[in-house]
This record gives structure tokens, C-alpha cells and sequence, in this order.
């Protein structure tokens, strides 16, 4: 065989050459979440988006996954770790797990996967349009007036209140900085009175402060963050329940578990468009030039079992502008 048929065959062959079996760097993401390991459709929808960057698991994509299962006080050390793995992004879901990452490394990119509620008050980033620093991605509200709507779709739904207990589970210096402002401006828009915020970190801590609340007097609950919160909040329902306490989450697995009322972003949209920051910057973009956004589709979420047992009914008008109903 002559040398140019030698070369042709082989180039030929490169051709031919299966697109798996061709060598791909290797990305490792790590992803820093309070919540239980479990796989759901906002996980799903964050895999996908990747696969639309080109990014897939076992591919040139590994994921190491840290769950603190509700147990905030490890998301510090499973930040770390994920740092000491100089892994290439870490994608964070949750304002604790926001803080851990952020306390943990100034240089590997870090992408919000709803992280924040206010990026620029909290001291995240400098401006939306250009964040400087390792951190973009998506916030998880339009604006900090989002707790302003909660409390208008909870007041539609149970009529006058006059107290509303505030169920927290970020330490309480960061409520004081960052939401207390926002909190209390939203309550005085409805002449509410805050009470609280009752701080939790686990199971046992979301038992005593329905007591605590009780106690107070309060009227009606807002869960005010989530990461310990969302793993209990099936607990969470049923104590509203019992305690006779109407609860309004942001997100709509809250009353799809036994709360009364969600609004707030969609949680799979929010993943889906995380990716994409991912891809960006395991493809070279410099993360504190990716302008961060605020979500765009929000979902209004009613449960009327939980609104029989606790002896209300809901207006027509605001079940017709429900995204869900949990019967």
C-alpha cells in the first residue's frame, strides 16, 4: 500500500470515528444544596439545559452533589470540600447554601440557582448587568416587593389579618440586614404586624415555634426562606393544619405537601436557565460579566383540602387565577 493510500484510509477512519469514543475534557460541577437528596423536575430540568450547552453526565460532565438534607449547620464543610475538589463552578440552590459557597472561595464561579432574593443589597454582586467577582445566575424574585404579593394572594385568600408569624431559617443577623427592611415594608402595605422571625434549623425547631407562635397570637404563617423548611414541608402542613395557622410559601411544593397558598417563581424554569450559566462558563465566560437575571414565570398554587379544614373559602376570582389546584 502506497503512503498517501496509508494516509487517506486513516484520515478516512478519524472520520468514522464514533463521537463517544473520541477523548473529551472532563468538567466537574458541584452542587451545594440544604435540601434531601432526591431527584425532582427542577434536577431534571437543570440536566437538560446542560444537555443543551453540550454538557452531559459520564460524558465530559461530573457532578458532585452535597446535601445537607435540612441540616444547615453542614453546608459550610460541604462547601469546602467542594472547593478543595477545585471543582469548575459550583451551582447553589438556597440562600444558606449561597452564603456557605460565597464565605468558601472568591475564585471558582459560583451560578445562583435561585440564591438570593436581593443579590446587590446582600453584597453579592455589584449590579445586575455586570456582577463582578465569581458569582452570577438567578435570583429567586422579580423584585424584593415579592413578599408584597404573597401577602396580598394570602390575604384574598383568608380575609382580614391582622398578625402574621415569619418562619425563618437563615441566622438571624441576616434576616436583620437583608429582609427585615423588606419584610416589614411589604407587611405595612396590608397593616400587618410581624411576628418573629421565628427561626428554624430542623425538624424539632419547626415544632417549638408553631408553639412560639401560637403563643403570640399569630394569625397566619410565611415561610420566609426554605432551606430547612422545604425538606419539612409536609410537617410544616400538617402543624398549619392543626394549629389552625394559614401558611403562604414562594414555592408551590408547599401546598402540593398541605400549606394553603404559593406564589412565587417557577423553581424548574429558574434550573432550566441555570444550566445555561453553567455552559457559559465551563465554555470560557467570565462569570462576573454574565449579567444576572430574575426569574420570569411565576405560579399561583391553592390547596383546597387544606382551605376546608381550616375552614375557609376560597373566592372564585382567585381560583380562577390559580396556576394549580391541590384537591
Amino acid at each position: 500500500m502506497r503512503r498517501r493510500e496509508v494516509i487517506t484510509l486513516l484520515g478516512g477512519a478519524a472520520v468514522a470515528w464514533p463521537l463517544a469514543a473520541r477523548t473529551e475534557k472532563m468538567y466537574r460541577v458541584g452542587v451545594l444544596n440544604a435540601g434531601p437528596d432526591s431527584i425532582t423536575l427542577q434536577w431534571q430540568a437543570f440536566e437538560q439545559g446542560l444537555r443543551e450547552e453540550g454538557f452531559v453526565e459520564g460524558r465530559n460532565l461530573i457532578f458532585e452533589h452535597r446535601f445537607a438534607e435540612g441540616n444547615l449547620e453542614r453546608l459550610p464543610a460541604m462547601a469546602a470540600e467542594l472547593v478543595g475538589m477545585d471543582v469548575d463552578v459550583i451551582v447553589v440552590r438556597g440562600p444558606a447554601p449561597m452564603q456557605a459557597a460565597k464565605a468558601a472561595t472568591t475564585k471558582i464561579p459560583i451560578v445562583m440557582d435561585a440564591g438570593s432574593i436581593d443579590p446587590v443589597g446582600e453584597g453579592l454582586i455589584a449590579s445586575f448587568a455586570r456582577p463582578g467577582g465569581n458569582i452570577t445566575g438567578l435570583t429567586y424574585s422579580d423584585s424584593p416587593e415579592r413578599f408584597a404579593k404573597e401577602l396580598d394572594v394570602l390575604k384574598e385568600a383568608v380575609g382580614p389579618i391582622s398578625r402574621i408569624a415569619i418562619l425563618w431559617d437563615l441566622d438571624a443577623e441576616y434576616y436583620r440586614r437583608s429582609w427585615s427592611p423588606v419584610m416589614e415594608r411589604a407587611a405595612g402595605q396590608f397593616g400587618l404586624r410581624i411576628l418573629g422571625p421565628f427561626q428554624v434549623r430542623n425538624t424539632a425547631d419547626i415544632e417549638r415555634a408553631f408553639v412560639a407562635m401560637m403563643e403570640q397570637r399569630a394569625e397566619a404563617v410565611l415561610v420566609a426562606a426554605g432551606s430547612a423548611a422545604f425538606p419539612n414541608r409536609t410537617r410544616i402542613g400538617e402543624l398549619g393544619v392543626r394549629h389552625r395557622l394559614p401558611i403562604v410559601a414562594a414555592f408551590k411544593e408547599f401546598p402540593q405537601a398541605g400549606s394553603l397558598i404559593s406564589y412565587g417563581p417557577n423553581r424548574v424554569a429558574i434550573s432550566r436557565r441555570a444550566a445555561a450559566f453553567v455552559g457559559k462558563i465551563l465554555k470560557g465566560s467570565t462569570p462576573g460579566e454574565l449579567p444576572v437575571e430574575n426569574p420570569t414565570t411565576y405560579d399561583l398554587v391553592i390547596n383546597l383540602k387544606t382551605a376546608k379544614a381550616l375552614g375557609l373559602t376560597i373566592p372564585p376570582a382567585l381560583l380562577i387565577r390559580a396556576d394549580e389546584v391541590v384537591e
